[in-house]
């Protein structure tokens, strides 16, 4: 997905409920010791796509019928919301929140077949409460929260079947949370627990999360936390992801000294402890370098990344060592959904190796072209679960559009193709080049 792809999602899940981006707010207002926002974000897309899983079909999650390889479909969504902050006190205020997301899906549903025509709803998406005193604040209901990139932690909501617009991704709130939070200069920290919905697989994260700025040169960071799968109540099925231990290391935007255009990122990750009858050992790693050239036509930023997630090597032991992506986010060019073709309908950040180059472009203030390729390998010799006799698994390449329009409005175009080698040949049976065609704006107010 492109950078204005799930803008919103982007802007909502950054920090705290009331951290507020100030270039996109909507209207604000204030009434002696009571101050707020009301805010408005609207997105739609369009969506064309062919030989869907490489010509073999798309594949309705919930019946098993094959709906065909050309799937052309639409989504919109629209979400109201609203910001409060009333200060009781010089340094003690109460906080609250809240917001709805009406969505849609139209046409033939979406090409991984996890929604269809017509479905969508409109629930609350966001409810939350609490206070801030000095460095401290504290929320707690229906709320956004982000760690880092995103790489483990960030959305709560996996939006299919009756939630509607998958593609557009406007649900990320996590429910049942609550987020302890102090903000001391260069010093952030936060103990946290969150639960996800149930097409996640309900489970609550609880755990501590810190950054350190180093100087704006660096930004460190450390999370652990621990997994408990809550799952349909009353089963008595073992519960996947319950005991599960999570342990992440990050440095962030790191500049080198005396290369100024040059920008370094990096995070490892642990999952470790054991559940009923299963002991976890999983990692997953990314390295990724950006340099700019500020004094060239077009001021072009050339990338590469290459980021790794365990797969499992003997699927009937008690030992799990596939990375489990958890919850999640996304927040720019494949932060995290690698390949917007891959990443959305055939590979999910598990058993996989990805290397990544990438070009972007300025045209203007208000136009970027840009473009990516990404290679993909299997960890080990399986496609969710099924036996294959090759790792390389796929190409894929995009080439995007992305049109500032204004403060408020933005548009996306791109073309995605991929290309299956051996891996993808052999699960799908096929060898037809897997295309998209995807169209999106949104409106923030």
């Amino acid at each position: 997905m492109f950078p204005m792809m799930r803008f919103s999602r982007a802007l909502l899940a950054v920090g705290l409920p009331l951290a507020t981006q100030a270039a996109m707010a909507g209207y604000t207002f204030e009434d002696g010791d009571l101050k707020g926002e009301v805010n408005l974000t609207a997105g739609a897309a369009t969506l064309f796509t062919r030989n869907v899983n490489f010509g073999s079909g798309r594949i309705d999650m919930r019946n098993g019928r094959n709906g065909g390889s050309s799937i052309d479909w639409q989504e919109f969504y629209v979400k109201p919301g609203v910001k409060l902050e009333y200060a009781v006190q010089p340094d003690f205020s109460l906080l609250g929140g809240g917001s709805l997301v009406a969505a849609k899906t139209l046409g033939d549903g979406d090409a991984g077949g996890f929604t269809r025509s017509s479905d969508g709803k409109a629930a609350t998406e966001e409810l939350y409460g609490g206070f801030r005193r000095g460095e401290w604040t504290f929320t707690a209901g229906r709320q956004n929260y982000l760690i880092g990139t995103g790489f483990i932690v960030m959305d709560g909501n996996l939006d299919q079947k009756k939630d509607g617009a998958y593609w557009l991704g406007p649900r990320t709130a996590f429910r049942d949370s609550a987020i302890l939070a102090w903000d001391h200069a260069s010093l952030k920290a936060q103990a946290f627990t969150l639960r996800t919905d149930d097409d996640l697989g309900d489970f609550r994260m609880t755990g501590a999360n810190l950054d350190y700025n180093l100087d704006d040169q660096v930004t460190l960071g450390a999370m652990a936390m621990r997994v408990n799968a809550l799952g349909p109540r009353g089963s008595t099925l073992p519960q996947r992801r319950d005991g599960m231990l999570v342990y992440n290391l990050r440095a962030l935007n790191a500049k080198v000294p005396g290369v100024a255009n040059l920008t370094l990122n990096g995070e490892y990750a642990l999952e470790r402890g054991s559940g009923e009858g299963v002991d976890y050992d999983a990692n997953a790693w990314y390295g990724q370098a950006d340099y700019a050239f500020n004094t060239l036509p077009l001021t072009p930023v050339i990338g590469y990344r290459y980021a790794s997630f365990s797969g499992d090597n003997n699927l009937s032991d008690n030992r799990q060592k596939a990375w489990d992506p958890l919850s999640k986010g996304f927040v720019d060019w494949s932060t995290w959904l690698i390949g917007d073709v891959v990443g959305n309908y055939l590979l999910f950040n598990s058993n996989e190796n990805v290397q990544q180059f990438s070009l972007k472009t300025h045209l203007n203030e208000a136009l970027t072209l840009g473009a990516i390729h990404y290679q993909f390998w299997l960890d080990e010799k399986n496609y969710l679960g099924a036996a294959v006799s090759d790792r390389r698994f796929a190409d894929e390449s995009v080439v995007f559009l992305d049109w500032t329009a204004s403060k408020s409005l933005s548009t996306s175009l791109s073309y995605n193709w991929v290309k299956p080698l051996a891996a993808a040949r052999q699960v799908f049976g096929d060898d037809q080049k897997f295309s998209a065609l995807e169209l999106y704006f949104t409106y923030r107010y």
